[in-house]
This record gives structure tokens, C-alpha cells and sequence, in this order.
């Protein structure tokens, strides 16, 4: 009798830590949507040039440059070289590195360079 209630017990308390661990991961990812909304979907080059003409107080359309991308879709390094042009002269030079996990940026690298 005593050990049928131990056994529902252990099944509820078992149970019940699970279900809080998966609501901790929901309203975690949903704190992370919530609070950086601009990290969270980002398309390369795109949001290097973005970066880059932040870093460098210049217009996104004066940025120019490629992206290369190393890993798979869940864990990847995208390595970004970033140039502005004026007049056909390399002004300033922006190297961005990303570690992007599902679409999003987990960590953020930049070396930048002026070159006038």
C-alpha cells in the first residue's frame, strides 16, 4: 500500500521537473525574442553592412563587401570583410565575425581599419 503511493510520488515529482524545465525554456526563448528582437533572424550580408556603416558612421550604401559562412544551420562562424568606397578608394576596411546559432547571433567580433 505504502509503496504504490512512494511509486506515484516518484512518477509525479519526475513529471513535474520536466514540465518545469520545458517552461523555463519557453518563457526564456520568449524573453529572448522579446528583448532582442534585431539579433534573431539575421541575413548575411545584410546585416554586416548594417553593422558595418554603424562601426564606421557612415551610409549602408557606401558599405561594400562578402561573407563567408563555416558550420551547419544550427552552429555556424560567418566571417564578414567589409570595405566602404568613396571615389574608388577603399577608405576604411571592417572585418565582422559572427557565431550565429538558428538564425541568431550569439556572439559579435569586429576589427576595423581606417584607411585615410
Amino acid at each position: 500500500m505504502w509503496a504504490s503511493k512512494i511509486i506515484k510520488f516518484v512518477w509525479a515529482a519526475i513529471f513535474s521537473f520536466i514540465y518545469i524545465v520545458l517552461a523555463f525554456f519557453v518563457i526564456s526563448t520568449a524573453l529572448m525574442i522579446i528583448q532582442n528582437p534585431d539579433i534573431i533572424g539575421v541575413t548575411f550580408p545584410e546585416r554586416a553592412i548594417s553593422d558595418a556603416a554603424r562601426l564606421t558612421g557612415r551610409s549602408k550604401n557606401e558599405i561594400d563587401g562578402e561573407c563567408s559562412m563555416k558550420g551547419s544551420y544550427f552552429d555556424k562562424q560567418v566571417t564578414c570583410d567589409m570595405r566602404r568606397v568613396q571615389g574608388n578608394k577603399i577608405t576604411d576596411t571592417v572585418l565582422l565575425e559572427y557565431r550565429v546559432m538558428f538564425d541568431t547571433i550569439m556572439s559579435f567580433n569586429d576589427i576595423r581599419e581606417n584607411l585615410e
